[in-house]
């Protein structure tokens, strides 16, 4: 019986991955995500310019958007101990930014 137990946990297989210089999609691809990781944060601005313009928060559920910054604090927790870094600065927007919608909601809620 084999001592080592799987998990379901990250997995780096160096020798079947394609070396990044050598593949320009794989090139393309990092950055694009790069893109990604900023952009798709940025979505969340119209509620908070919602929230903070009209000084209402009513309808908008603190448990919803608390679970999004709980769970973007597991993100970047997870992205820090494997050092993803197109990871850690998508969770960082998502944390800020959802967060700037629960202070909204406990203000105006």
């Amino acid at each position: 019986m084999s001592s080592h137990k799987a998990g379901l946990h990250h997995h780096h297989k160096r020798k079947r991955t394609i070396k990044h210089k050598d593949n320009k999609m794989v090139n393309f691809l990092d950055k694009f995500m790069y893109v990604i990781a900023i952009v798709m944060p940025l979505t969340t601005i119209p509620q908070i310019v919602q929230i903070w313009g009209s000084k209402s928060a009513e309808n908008i559920s603190i448990i919803t958007w608390g679970a999004y910054v709980f769970s973007a604090v597991c993100w970047l927790v997870y992205s820090s101990v494997h050092k993803e870094k197109v990871l850690m600065i998508n969770s960082i927007l998502w944390m800020a930014l959802n967060a700037s919608v629960v202070v909204g909601i406990f203000i105006y809620g």
